[in-house]
């Protein structure tokens, strides 16, 4: 049997939760992957990430239209304001990093990257060894892939 951790309540069976996406609308999926929170307004999402369950990242993000992919990683827990790759960053995990950011367009890589918490740290800054190479080798990426005029424009996605 897997182990979820403390907050077990946010990681069904990934065939279950599958399952359960699938009878959804858009707009559902959406609306219940935001507003299921912990006490500290951290989504599934943020604790898949801090536990470095990239198979459930993949699994909800997957279920999602590109545009909504964006706007529930850009979603920030209570405490220091983490986005689900701050959280990825933070402890290390490399793959839950890589299913974050590869399920986004470079342009939405970007703003993701660019994210700042409370501190006005971004993920890659909270990055160490193998993760902070990763995450380094994604913006250069994006970066030579995103027209800047563009880049700026998008990047008006409001703090949740």
């Amino acid at each position: 049997m897997r182990e979820y951790g403390r907050n077990s309540e946010y990681h069904p069976d990934i065939e279950k939760l599958r399952e359960v996406l699938s009878k959804l609308t858009d707009e559902q999926k959406l609306n219940i992957l935001q507003l299921t929170k912990n006490v500290w307004g951290r989504t599934a999402l943020h604790e898949a990430a801090d536990r470095d369950d990239a198979e459930m990242i993949t699994t909800i993000l997957s279920s999602l239209q590109s545009s909504d992919r964006l706007k529930l990683l850009m979603m920030r827990d209570i405490l220091l304001e983490f986005t689900p790759l701050h959280r990825a960053a933070r402890r290390g995990h490399t793959e839950s990093v890589k299913a974050i950011l590869n399920s986004l367009t470079a342009d939405q890589q970007m703003q993701l990257l660019t994210a700042e918490d409370l501190y006005g740290k971004t993920a890659v800054e909270w990055a160490s060894g193998e993760t902070a190479d990763v995450l380094s080798e994604y913006k250069n990426r994006a970066r030579e892939k995103v027209d800047p005029g563009e880049f700026l424009m998008s990047c008006h996605v409001p703090k949740y």
